[in-house]
């Protein structure tokens, strides 16, 4: 007897594959399904994109990776780089507000020299303070550069505001929105 490695059946194998060529009706039933499911898949996809930006907005996202066109893209870019520079302007605004109070809170031992004056005027008597200009006093003695501080603020703002004014919106919604509230932001 051979041992098993030796033995010729081993060697030879014999299979038989056998392969049907689809017919014609196989063929268009297969490319119809192919194309009902793409055409399905690619409205459910573009549903939400169309309903939001409308067909050109959405071709337009597609080929091109942005909804918008680029004149109105070049606005929206510039709204949003303000938008951020507002951001910095609205920290220094919270520190100056934290300065103030702060002097405000250090002021109190200096009540007694805002002492409100008496006067008699045709036998009635009128009280009058001179407070907020006493405490503006104490409050720009204890910080000198808050005079500064605030003029920069405004000054800034102001920019920022031009800046807002100076976008052209070309007409579209959403630059007009943006716009508005940036403008009710820096205000």
């Amino acid at each position: 007897m051979l041992p098993f490695w030796k033995h010729p059946s081993i060697y030879t194998t014999k299979t038989t594959i056998t392969t049907t060529t689809p017919t014609t009706t196989q063929t268009l039933t297969i490319s119809f399904v192919t194309a009902a499911v793409a055409t399905i898949t690619t409205y459910l996809l573009t549903k939400p994109l169309i309903s939001k930006y409308g067909l050109t907005g959405t071709l337009r996202l597609i080929w091109e990776g942005d909804h918008l066109p680029p004149h109105i893209r070049e606005s929206v870019d510039e709204l949003e780089d303000i938008e951020m520079k507002l951001k910095k302007e609205k920290r220094n605004l919270n520190r100056i507000m934290v300065v103030i109070e702060t002097a405000k809170l250090n002021s109190v031992d200096h009540d007694d020299k805002e002492k409100s004056q008496h006067m008699q005027v045709g036998g009635e008597e009128e009280s009058y303070s001179s407070g907020p200009s006493i405490k503006k006093h104490y409050i720009l003695c204890q910080v000198p550069s808050l005079s500064k501080d605030l003029g920069s603020l405004s000054y800034n703002l102001d920019k920022r505001a031009a800046q807002v004014d100076g976008v052209a919106s070309h007409g579209d919604a959403q630059v007009k929105t943006m716009k508005k509230e940036l403008s009710s932001k820096i205000v």
